[in-house]
């Protein structure tokens, strides 16, 4: 799996209410891992601090908030294309592992 497909895991989180419901209350990497594997992006996760998610960068992509509040975005970062999610109690970082 590849960064390409983090477009396709978007647009999962925007259109399916359970998987954006299970993002906003995960609560640790793995879950967030487990999350995205079961919509079929091969990632690695970590948690960040809700001032990194949130804060202004350079390199944003696209950003949004699903109706159940979750606030994500994605953008160019060191590893290349990545997510950040701010969910109810943990904020984290996704991207995919190099191949």
């Amino acid at each position: 799996m590849s960064e390409q497909q983090i477009p396709a895991f978007l647009e999962r989180i925007k259109t399916d209410k359970t998987l954006a419901e299970a993002l906003l209350d995960a609560r640790t990497p793995a879950e967030v891992i487990r999350l995205a594997a079961q919509a079929g992006l091969d990632c690695t996760a970590a948690e960040i601090s809700q001032w990194q998610a949130t804060r202004a960068v350079s390199k944003l992509i696209e950003r949004g908030i699903c109706a159940n509040g979750l606030r994500w975005r994605s953008l160019n970062g060191p590893c290349g294309l990545c997510v950040q999610i701010v969910g109810a109690s943990a904020s984290f970082g996704l991207w995919c592992p190099s191949r």
